[in-house]
């Protein structure tokens, strides 16, 4: 049983039956989409320390290397040896195939964010959806506690791109590049590297992505086990949609399914929904969800989706100093990478422990539901979006909808092509650690400009093996004694667990 965590904003919350919200870090799950390996091969190390599989063809690129504290890596830099294709399904391309990834490894897309947004003194954001923003470090004040990271050592083979991408597997269409970070690509590639006197670090929001979207399922249903090939069969090109399906554990007969092991491989996340799914919030209730989950599948749950968006759990779910993230169930509304996931509200609830969804109505077609989610996401936010079930199912899930009509939905996000699709936890991961990572102040040396962490600064529950993408005005960024490479689609990967980060003005 964990201490109690402190409170979050209350948003006004949709009392709905059989709702849950909250969220997994995907690194933080054994069997994670991001694992260390060469050429594809499973190895261990990378973001999740999750294990991986042999990817489709693409030969053996090497790199990964073996990851020390302090110690080297070889290909790819950084030592965060790679990525893994999370087990992936049979004919799916995983992303093991051609090599691991090294920092500002493989290709990821190049947003439509120009540079600018919080500057180290304060709010100065004049972006937005589509024009410039993001999240400035700037330099001067006192660096915080921490020291050269683990992911020390030299670079040796990798190249900018960290490995060639790999053929398709069979069946499985063009695969998608998959960086050291195990973000998917986004945005075209060929952008150069800046040059010149270097003085800032930005923060690429949503990962280069010009919004994002996380599609989460609550209550452990049935209808959710029958049509899981349906909704996997979107994950199709290197596990570009993953969901987040919020555990409620005494559900034992459902949870005993064959479809939610073959989940975890595929790449998707599980949260915490208590095992009871009583509305009233009890640590002990959502400890014993929490064990059930390690103890089964071998998964730690980073984030919590409150039973009926129940207001209680938005107090005792950061008291329990284990959870990044409690999503509410209902409210509406999405999230700006700007907005302060500390911010509180009357209650003294704080933003990211009251995390907004929409629902869409029983029977709601393609359409109503792109409706309510997509002016949010092509405008720069996060959007959280929650179904229970499919209509034709036998578990009565709340406000059921059609398997065809909700595919179709996703589908259409799919296409955009310029959209995060991706778990709360992750999402949720980046929006913290980048807010709190333009908080950080930088102590000088020479040209030198250095900022020095440590994962606890980014707040309890924080998940081991996340990155941040970000660009500078020139200059070479270094980790410890890795020099990052500049990925062409338009930035360099951070590791947050690394505890530093040394821009170079020249």
């Amino acid at each position: 049983m964990k201490s109690k965590l402190t409170s979050m904003s209350l948003v006004t919350m949709l009392v709905l039956a059989g709702c849950s919200d909250g969220g997994g870090s995907q690194p933080a799950q054994t069997g994670g989409h991001v694992g260390s390996g060469t050429g594809g091969e499973s190895q261990t190390g990378g973001n999740s320390g999750g294990s991986s599989s042999k990817g489709g063809s693409g030969g053996t690129t090497s790199s990964g290397g073996s990851s020390a504290t302090g110690g080297t890596s070889s290909s790819g830099g950084g030592g965060t040896g790679g990525i893994s294709s999370t087990g992936g399904k049979t004919g799916t391309p995983d992303a093991g195939n051609g090599g691991a990834a090294g920092n500002g490894g493989t290709s990821s897309t190049g947003g439509e964010w120009a540079t600018g947004g919080i500057g180290a003194g304060g709010l100065s954001a004049k972006g937005g959806a589509t024009g410039s923003g993001g999240i400035v470090v700037g330099a001067g004040g006192v660096p915080g506690t921490g020291g050269v990271g683990p992911i020390g050592g030299t670079t040796a083979k990798g190249g900018a791109d960290g490995g060639a991408a790999g053929a398709s597997g069979t069946g499985g269409g063009t695969s998608v590049t998959i960086s050291a970070s195990g973000y998917p690509a986004a945005g075209a590639s060929g952008q150069a590297a800046p040059t010149g006197a270097a003085s800032k670090v930005t923060v690429v929001p949503w990962a280069g992505f010009k919004g994002a979207i996380s599609f989460t399922f609550d209550d452990t249903n049935s209808s959710q086990i029958s049509n899981y090939s349906a909704l996997q069969a979107l994950n199709d090109k290197g596990n570009n949609v993953r969901y987040t399906f919020f555990m409620q554990t005494g559900k034992t007969t459902e949870l005993g399914n064959s479809v939610w092991p073959q989940a975890i491989k595929d790449g998707h996340e599980f949260g915490n929904h208590t095992k009871s799914h009583q509305s009233a919030a009890s640590s002990s209730d959502l400890q014993a969800a929490e064990d059930t989950l390690k103890s089964t599948f071998k998964v730690t749950a980073v984030s919590v989706a409150a039973p009926n968006g129940d207001a209680s759990y938005q107090t005792v779910v950061p008291s329990m100093k284990e959870f990044l993230t409690n999503r509410t169930a209902g409210n509406n509304g999405a999230i700006s990478m700007t907005d302060d996931p500390t911010a509180t509200d009357s209650s003294g609830a704080a933003r990211q422990y009251r995390l907004p969804c929409v629902i869409p109505a029983t029977g709601s077609s393609s359409a109503t539901m792109q409706g309510q989610f997509m002016n949010d996401i092509k405008g720069g936010k996060w959007q959280i979006f929650l179904v229970h079930g499919f209509t034709g199912g036998s578990d009565s899930a709340y406000q059921p909808v059609p398997i065809a009509e909700f595919t179709s939905a996703v589908k259409a996000v799919k296409d955009l092509g310029n959209i995060w699709i991706d778990s709360v936890g992750t999402i949720s991961a980046y929006w913290v650690g980048a807010f709190k990572f333009s908080k950080l102040t930088a102590t000088s040396s020479g040209t030198d400009k250095t900022w020095t962490w440590k994962t606890s600064d980014f707040g309890s529950g924080f998940p081991t093996g996340k990155y941040l993408r970000v660009t500078t005005d020139g200059g070479t960024l270094k980790q410890g004694s890795t020099t990052l490479q500049w990925d062409d689609h338009g930035y360099y990967e951070v590791s947050l667990d690394a505890g530093t980060l040394t821009l170079s003005a020249q």
